[in-house]
């Protein structure tokens, strides 16, 4: 008869089998619309994708933060904010405030009663369509390499779902290509994101290591060693009796 603890982790096994056939399915379908989504940029990939961006902002405060907004925001060719206020009260359209900031193009700033209205305009970033499709190239390659290690998850799954001990050779095999699947889903992943940054930046390409995921895998694959470790002593134990 089952102990509690490997019924509790029979019904984990389901569970977790159920969830990531999901998610698969969730995995597979991004494929398809990356997939889409790069013929798309390939039919026009000789041309060129230009982006301008307007803002207004409504601002209202009780007292002058602009005092102490100027001890944390700084802006290139601005030393006061307040010099972006134009001093004509009786303007009805105010002339905009042009400075050389690598973001924004010009401000324009009104005062209202109670706080100031605000229109800012960035500069035009003009995005190179060979580079969406590189970029979409890619994502599809992480979308395809987290499918497999959601199927290697599933696999892990399935052998909780219906082990006897969890430290069987099935669950340790599962689980020992579970870990190799998280390395090149993280390695693509970390290109990826670089990617998408550099482009939505407009600069050259730049990659940040997350510390977080590097542990997490380091920890997947300290649990394998733990389980094959747990497995050997099963093994003697049972030889021994």
């Amino acid at each position: 008869m089952k102990n509690k603890s490997i019924k509790t982790i029979n019904v984990t096994g389901t569970v977790g089998y159920v969830v990531s056939i999901l998610l698969i399915i969730a995995a597979v379908s991004a494929m398809v619309i990356t997939a889409i989504a790069g013929a798309g940029a390939i039919a026009v990939a000789d041309n060129d994708i230009s982006v301008k961006v307007a803002t207004d902002i409504d601002i209202k405060s009780s007292g002058n933060f602009l005092d102490t907004l100027n001890h944390f925001i700084k802006i290139d060719g601005v030393d006061d904010l307040s010099d972006l206020i134009s001093k004509d009260e009786n303007s009805a359209d105010d002339p905009a405030v042009t400075f050389s900031d690598k973001d924004i193009s010009e401000i324009t700033v009104k005062e209202k009663d109670g706080g100031l209205a605000v229109n800012a305009k960035a500069r035009e970033k003009i995005f190179s369509v060979k580079r969406v499709i590189a970029c979409l190239a890619v994502t599809f390659c992480m979308l395809g390499a987290a499918a497999v290690m959601l199927h290697m998850l599933k696999g892990l799954m399935k052998a909780f779902k219906t082990c006897e001990t969890p430290f069987c050779e099935n669950v340790i095999k599962k689980m020992t290509y579970f870990a190799r699947s998280l390395v090149p889903v993280y390695a693509l992943y970390m290109v990826s994101n670089g990617m998408w940054s550099s482009l939505g930046r407009g600069s050259d390409f730049s990659m940040s290591v997350n510390l977080g995921y590097v542990l997490l895998i380091a920890v997947v694959y300290t649990l394998v060693e733990v389980f094959r470790y747990g497995a050997g002593l099963q093994k003697e134990s049972d030889e021994t009796l």
